[in-house]
């Protein structure tokens, strides 16, 4: 059985740029950085890791047919972390020159979220636990 998350990998064009924008706009710790890949750390210890591995790269360790280098993609994964105070934090960001795709709001069970883009189009979500009530 599978008992934990190790790395989320992403198949990027410009590591160094992806890897700087990482570090420099949220703040992960860049552990490891080449030509090629870049390993990024955040949150408490035993998180997953955040690998940056060029398409030439992946595609090699993949396949081709899999991560088809020649074509562009449409990224259609979505990446969630949790915060405790979406505006202040979106604020932050944006103060930072992170892109968003929409402005905080709450949805109908009470999350509030909002939502960014990395260099490469990766989706992330910032999301707010309801308040409770009672």
């Amino acid at each position: 059985m599978i008992d934990h998350l190790n790395a989320i990998v992403l198949a990027v064009e410009d590591v160094k740029e992806c890897a700087e924008f990482y570090r420099d706009k949220l703040g992960f710790h860049l552990d490891e950085i080449h030509e090629e890949e870049a390993y990024l750390t955040f949150g408490p210890q035993g998180t997953p890791v955040l690998a940056l591995k060029s398409v030439p790269l992946a595609a090699k360790e993949v396949s081709q047919s899999v991560i088809r280098p020649g074509e562009e993609s449409v990224k259609r994964a979505q990446l969630v972390v949790f915060v405790k105070d979406v505006d202040s934090e979106h604020d932050d960001l944006v103060r930072k020159g992170v892109r968003f795709v929409n402005k905080p709001s709450t949805k109908e069970d009470g999350w509030r979220t909002a939502h960014f883009v990395d260099p490469e189009g990766y989706l992330w979500e910032i999301s707010q636990r309801p308040k409770r009530t009672g």
